[in-house]
């Protein structure tokens, strides 16, 4: 993490790069977060910090241990699953929408995305495919004129995109994401409203599945000892 300078929005700005770094593994699962060590680094004072850290306390990504304080929320099996679940109860809707207010733009715009997901996979981007993931549905969520949705589904994005950085070994791993979003993208240029909303809803919790099956890989090679942590906790 950067120091952040003065600026109107500075309890944003603060907020943000805190949660993009638990999001991203640069504070890490069960790492203890000091109020005082965080306003020291990021350049600013107790008062943004502590508003920060309430807020992403309340958010799920910060959890209250007793004598150790706040540290980062370890990822629980249960909430992820929830986080998903609500994806899909996001997303088929979301979908149905789009295909009902589709016209001859939709295709290409929504290609122009799917390319940039799929050259970040080519890459071994990580951070680039995530991105994209977002790019996507929020592309969904905007074509289908949802408010609601849309707000629901991006507050609830960061604990995906915390899922997806920290639990994807390679992007390689996700190209079939990418193949399910052309599925999408193709009921939803044609104003499938039902196979839309089918796709999207199981694309959700196939992802969800896939993020799961990264887990129990992740903790075989803990216990096997053969690797390191891939997050590291340094800022």
């Amino acid at each position: 993490m950067q120091p952040i300078t003065a600026a109107p929005q500075i309890g944003e700005s603060v907020y943000q790069t805190i949660r993009d770094a638990i999001c991203d593994g640069l504070l890490a699962p069960d790492e203890r977060v000091v109020q005082d060590e965080l306003a020291h680094r990021l350049g600013v004072s107790r008062q943004p910090v502590h508003q920060a850290l309430q807020q992403l306390r309340k958010e799920g990504f910060l959890t209250e241990t007793g004598r150790r304080g706040l540290v980062v929320a370890p990822l629980d099996p249960a909430f992820a699953r929830q986080v998903y679940e609500l994806r899909a109860a996001l997303d088929g809707p979301a979908a149905a929408a789009a295909a009902r207010h589709a016209d001859e733009r939709t295709r290409a715009a929504g290609e122009r995305i799917i390319r940039a997901g799929r050259a970040a996979v080519a890459d071994g981007d990580l951070g680039a495919m995530v991105a994209a993931d977002f790019a996507f549905h929020d592309f969904i969520y905007e074509l289908g004129g949802n408010t609601l949705i849309a707000t629901t589904a991006r507050n609830n994005w960061h604990h995906v995109r915390r899922s997806i950085m920290l639990l994807a070994r390679s992007p390689t791993k996700l190209g079939p994401f990418w193949d399910e979003h052309e599925q999408i993208l193709g009921a939803v240029a044609a104003g499938d409203a039902a196979g839309a909303e089918s796709l999207a809803r199981q694309h959700a919790l196939a992802s969800m599945g896939v993020l799961a099956a990264m887990r129990r890989e992740d903790q075989d090679v803990g216990r096997s000892g053969s690797q390191g942590p891939r997050t590291s906790s340094s800022v």
